[in-house]
């Protein structure tokens, strides 16, 4: 895969940071995580083998290297009308 599927953008392979991972209402925060970013508008590709690993990682529920608390921001009460 070389360009966006949404946006015909250039793709980049990097390891980003962190990749946070919604699954059954739960939110998973994955690090040093292997993906394709688009250029453009930041779209994350992942090749199948990193998908499956976090999806076994979400099912088999895996030991958390540890926790995070992530804050909630309500973007309506912080945009000025």
């Amino acid at each position: 895969m070389d360009k966006c599927n949404f946006c015909g953008g250039e793709l980049r392979t990097t390891t980003l940071q962190h990749f946070d991972y919604l699954w059954q209402n739960k939110t998973f925060r994955f690090e040093n995580v292997p993906a394709h970013v688009c250029d453009a508008c930041g779209e994350k590709y992942f090749d199948a083998n990193i998908s499956q690993a976090m999806n076994k990682a979400v099912i088999n529920k895996e030991d958390p290297k540890r926790f995070d608390k992530i804050p909630v921001l309500d973007l309506q009460t912080s945009v000025p009308a």
